[in-house]
């Protein structure tokens, strides 16, 4: 009888990793009421943070405990070889497995910054991110399966070196912005109109970048998520030039 072989996640590096990401948010959410509170009127900024404050209060909470629960998930699971079968375990306990005959390929790529490991069946795919001993897997899965491992190169990154490029239009109007001249001949150009155009941008980018499957869900695709934060961004930019103009008024 075989002796089971435990394979932990790198609970350390997605630590490290969330916490960017986290803090990440937590700045641009700050630089977000920080910008609105300065477009409204001195006399009205009281009110403002009074409605805004709670909010973050809240947003530091929410973010905090989803922090701690993600940590807690990963911690908890494990994957387990033994006798043929390799089973992947969640948080929950619940147990999928795969029997390593059944394997037709083994790749190997990052996923958003992480080692994975692709294992394919005829009926289904089964990723495997961020193991910690994710080479000894896989060499005890070639020694099973007969079957080694191929690479998959690809750049998974959402942002890279040509990323600028296509921002080049938002730079443009940006540049726009402060030259006098300009100002002067097209006196619609403004931090607010830029603001949206940046944004539209982002949008543009973020529907036309190819990003890799995650071979679970698609709900959690990173660049749903971004368009959709974006998406409500475009809105109420929206509508704040509206009721600057008494469009809502009239």
């Amino acid at each position: 009888m075989s002796v089971p072989k435990q394979f932990l996640y790198d609970v350390a590096l997605f630590r490290k990793k969330l916490l960017t990401r986290t803090w990440a948010v937590i700045a641009l959410f700050v630089l977000f009421v920080i910008y609105n509170s300065l477009q409204i009127p001195r006399e009205g900024r009281p009110q403002f943070f009074l409605i805004f404050l709670p909010l973050l209060a809240f947003f530091f909470w929410f973010l905090r405990r989803n922090f701690l629960k993600q940590i807690e998930i990963l911690s908890s699971g494990k994957v387990v070889l033994e006798g043929g079968i390799l089973k992947q375990f969640d948080s929950s306990g619940n147990c999928a497995t795969v029997r390593i005959k059944d394997l037709e390929e083994i790749t190997i790529d990052k996923f958003r910054g992480y080692d994975r490991v692709i294992l394919e069946t005829k009926e289904k795919i089964h990723p495997l991110v961020n193991l910690e001993n994710w080479e000894e897997l896989v060499t005890e899965l070639e020694k099973t399966s007969g079957i080694k491992r191929e690479y998959d190169l690809t750049d998974d990154r959402l942002w890279n070196l040509k990323t600028p490029f296509y921002f080049i239009p938002s730079v443009i109007l940006l540049v726009m912005l402060y030259l006098p001249m300009v100002k002067e001949k097209f006196p619609f150009i403004t931090s607010e109109l830029f603001g949206l155009f940046f944004n539209i941008n982002l949008i543009v980018y973020l529907l036309y970048t190819p990003e890799k499957e995650n071979h679970i869900n698609q709900r959690f695709s990173l660049k749903r998520r971004l368009i959709f934060i974006s998406l409500i961004i475009f809105f109420f930019q929206v509508y704040s030039q509206l009721d600057r103009v008494g469009w809502f008024k009239s």
